[in-house]
């Protein structure tokens, strides 16, 4: 460890009236009193150099920090104890209900991240157990190391006690929640099972990463799975992108929202200046800049102002905008800027370092991805809603249906007159997009299986453009995202693959999201790299069931499958 752990601040007496001093969380003008803090052992030697530090710094203050467990200093939060309350774990919803009903709802702050290692004596050749590995050791189904590739010695269990937040999260993530073995050595503190494990030579426990660096010890790497690649907590870029199974954040919890010198005194440790700058130090990891703007939130504080700008596809404008406002109006201190011009356009403004974010209607094309590259720009592709495009006629032509083979036809220019798909004596009019547009190159991908569009192919700029167009045109055809062919005065026709198949819509959503629509697609959005920060923070929203893809099946677009959703989250840092 590099800070030996620091002696609990003594209590002040005030000998001038003999009262003790409390933190009164009413007034924000307080600047001097007591802080009593009280819970998780894997936070405490942190916690303590916090207080240290910070009374070093504002000397009218006492900060008192003591360990005991989170169930502990949460239930010391509950019952008026303590203003603080540092947990390992997330306060359960029967804890709210407590806290509830003492008159209050507590505030979590995330404070640190942690990647709780599995250690072993340094005898121990073993340097990789998957989950399931792990779990069998711990619920006494493995016994001796050999059964896990090991020498043949039997294993010594430790772990913490039942008030442990260490051993809750234990016991939920690796356990699934199933019983512990009944052989397992209970401990007070990491330090204890650290110097259990330095004594015993078959001995394994888990402990906070900031108490791994310790002589006489492995620190072992986890494996999700046999066939998954193997992540070490000592990787701080696995345990933040959670590759490292066993990644999580670290808490403090206040009766309220925090006011005076509690208020200050986390908001303190939030600052990446202050509390966050020893974090490392201590072998722990630095909060996201999420978490930390999170914070300052919940302390009634509003983050610096940033601006996210996002241009490309037409197609996705409108409903990209729409997003743009909502999540404003969720994250007052993001403005994201929103423009159109194309996939293209979009696509080369992110290969050119000129914007954070391009949406585009189709798939990057290799050469882009090669020329973003050769640029030092690493295309990241997110999956944000999905589209039927739309065929769609002026509402006085009484074709309902076509093939296919029909529509190619029609857009190469063999078939000119609406006659010969079986309508009025009516030549055709084409309306398509601009060549920058993803509409328009994944209609001459799918539709006209990359053969020429015909030349009499009148090419517009957006969606709301072709819409226009076919709502003055008797003769008029277009192709648009199906966001936009919810107007007056158009037709919207269904499609059939062959003379044989069965027709659909693009306005039946099951149609659309199983593919049997042939003219399906995802929308997309690119950035550079893995999102961190509050391009994370945007594309966490438009992903979210409840919020971004409600906002596009209310612009009439289809919401992803949750399957979906669930694996374009795992790519955000």
């Amino acid at each position: 460890m590099k800070y030996l752990v620091i002696g609990v601040v003594a209590i002040i007496i005030v000998a001038a009236v003999g009262v003790f001093l409390f933190q009164d969380n009413d007034d924000d003008n307080d600047e001097s009193g007591v802080i009593m803090q009280k819970g998780s052992d894997t936070l405490l030697e942190l916690c303590q150099i916090w207080a240290e530090e910070y009374m070093a710094e504002n000397s009218a203050v006492e900060v008192e920090v003591s360990g005991g467990g989170s169930s502990t200093g949460i239930t010391a939060l509950i019952n008026g104890q303590v203003d603080v309350a540092q947990a390992s774990r997330q306060i359960k919803a029967s804890e709210i209900e407590s806290a509830q009903a003492a008159g209050f709802t507590p505030v979590e702050f995330k404070v640190a991240i942690d990647g709780i290692a599995i250690i072993v004596h340094t005898s121990n050749d073993i340097g990789v157990l998957t989950v399931e590995q792990l779990r069998g050791i711990y619920n006494g189904t493995y016994t001796n190391w050999n059964q896990v590739g090991g020498a043949d010695e039997d294993i010594t269990l430790y772990g913490r006690q039942s008030t442990s937040g260490t051993y809750e999260y234990f016991w939920e993530h690796v356990l699934k929640k199933e019983n512990y073995s009944q052989e397992m050595n209970m401990l007070s503190g990491n330090s204890a099972i650290v110097a259990a494990v330095q004594g015993d030579q078959g001995g394994v426990g888990y402990v906070g990463i900031g108490y791994a660096d310790a002589s006489g010890i492995n620190v072992l790497d986890l494996k999700k799975d046999s066939g998954s690649d193997a992540f070490a907590p000592t990787d701080e870029s696995a345990v933040r992108s959670g590759k490292y199974d066993l990644a999580r954040y670290l808490y403090l919890y206040t009766k309220g929202t925090p006011t005076g010198i509690v208020k200050d005194y986390l908001r303190w440790i939030v600052s990446f200046d202050d509390g966050q700058s020893m974090v490392g130090e201590i072998g722990f990891y630095e909060i996201s800049q999420n978490a930390y703007e999170d914070n300052l939130v919940k302390m009634g504080v509003t983050p610096s102002a940033v601006t996210l700008t996002q241009k490309g596809s037409d197609t996705l404008l409108e409903l990209c905008q729409l997003w743009s406002e909502d999540f404003h109006a969720d994250n007052s201190w993001i403005t994201v800027e929103v423009s159109g011009g194309g996939s293209s356009t979009g696509i080369t403004a992110l290969v050119n370092g000129q914007v954070d974010l391009a949406q585009a209607s189709r798939k990057i094309k290799t050469s882009e991805i090669e020329a973003a590259q050769a640029n030092g720009v690493n295309p990241v592709e997110f999956k944000v809603a999905i589209d039927g495009i739309a065929i769609i006629t002026h509402t006085d032509n009484p074709v309902s249906v076509l093939t296919v083979e029909q529509l190619r036809g029609i857009y190469n220019g063999t078939i000119t007159n609406w006659n010969q798909v079986g309508g009025n004596d009516e030549s055709i009019t084409l309306y398509g997009r601009q060549s920058t547009s993803g509409t328009y190159e994944f209609f001459w991908e799918h539709v006209l299986k990359k053969e020429n569009y015909s030349q009499e192919m009148n090419m517009l700029s957006g969606n709301s453009a072709i819409v226009a167009a076919v709502q003055g045109d008797h003769g008029g055809v277009g192709y648009v995202g199906i966001g936009y062919a919810d107007a007056s005065g158009i037709n919207v026709l269904d499609l059939k693959k062959n003379d044989t198949a069965t027709a659909f819509s693009p306005l039946d959503a099951e149609a659309v999201q199983s593919g049997q629509y042939d003219l399906s697609r995802y929308l997309y959005i690119y950035t550079d790299g893995t999102p961190t920060d509050q391009v994370s923070r945007w594309l966490s929203w438009i992903l979210d069931a409840d919020l971004g893809q409600q906002v596009a099946v209310e612009v009439g677009f289809y919401p992803l499958s949750a399957e979906v959703i669930a694996e374009e989250r795992a790519k955000l840092g």
